[in-house]
């Protein structure tokens, strides 16, 4: 998930201000969710706040957690009016690859005890000032580390020509790439990329696209209007990218990101 303009955003959403990071492979959220809607993404998502949160699962009765690790393409809504901290994985990175063997068999679990208490105490930290959100950032990404794969190979995926194409789709971000161009590319017919693709990253091919799409955006969002961030991000119009992302994050962009 190769961003070229990672950065941080901050903004007023609800009453509580939010602190988004999206850099390679790992998305950084602390701030409320109050309205959440259900939704489904490809990111591996942990979530750890110091009060109890709501969380409902694929239509499953709710639960009150303080802390909770959430499968890719889990059908989930969130609902958290204090602030808490929330972690989106990419699943075939080295980091979510290992994460996915050890919980491939639960779609929401408890946290891993360890992570829990890190994430927790960074998370105070956070709140009383000690430290600042660029700093969350690094001891995340530290404390992640240790969970990170020891298989040395970068293709996680077993299969070059997904591989491949998940590269050719970073390259090329801004635009829709068509069924036909990406299996053209592959040397694979459309239906087999498409049974190819899903097999290997649990996606189908539109979704994956969309979902490359967004995480990009979110930077230049901060910055320029959702008619100019839809455009440039290949979205058909403002309606287009405003539906994509609250099916995918379940809320609206004006309100992750309220204020500019």
């Amino acid at each position: 998930m190769k961003n070229t303009k990672a950065g941080n955003i901050k903004s007023t959403s609800l009453q509580q201000q939010n602190h988004i990071y999206f850099g390679k492979d790992l998305g950084i959220f602390i701030g409320s969710l109050k309205d959440n809607s259900f939704h489904r993404h490809y990111a591996i998502q942990i979530c750890v706040s110091l009060s109890s949160f709501t969380l409902e699962s694929n239509n499953s009765d709710s639960k009150l957690l303080q802390s909770c690790f959430i499968t890719s393409n889990t059908f989930h809504r969130l609902d958290a009016s204090a602030t808490t901290l929330i972690l989106l994985i990419n699943p075939i990175s080295s980091l979510g690859h290992q994460l996915s063997l050890q919980h491939k068999e639960n779609t929401v679990l408890n946290l891993h005890t360890m992570l829990e208490e890190k994430f927790s105490v960074v998370l105070k930290q956070f709140l009383s000032g000690t430290l600042d959100f660029r700093h969350v950032q690094e001891v995340i990404k530290s404390s992640l580390h240790t969970f990170t794969c020891q298989c040395e190979e970068d293709n996680h995926l077993q299969d070059n020509r997904i591989y491949s194409a998940i590269q050719y789709l970073e390259k090329n971000f801004d635009r829709v790439v068509s069924l036909h161009e990406i299996a053209s590319f592959c040397c694979l017919s459309e239906t087999r990329f498409l049974h190819l693709f899903k097999e290997k990253t649990n996606l189908n091919y539109r979704r994956y696209q969309l979902w490359n799409k967004l995480v990009k955006s979110l930077p230049y969002l901060k910055s320029h209007s959702i008619t100019e961030t839809a455009h440039t991000f290949g979205f058909t119009d403002s309606s287009h990218y405003t539906r994509t992302f609250r099916e995918t994050f379940g809320l609206s962009p004006k309100k992750l990101i309220a204020s500019k």
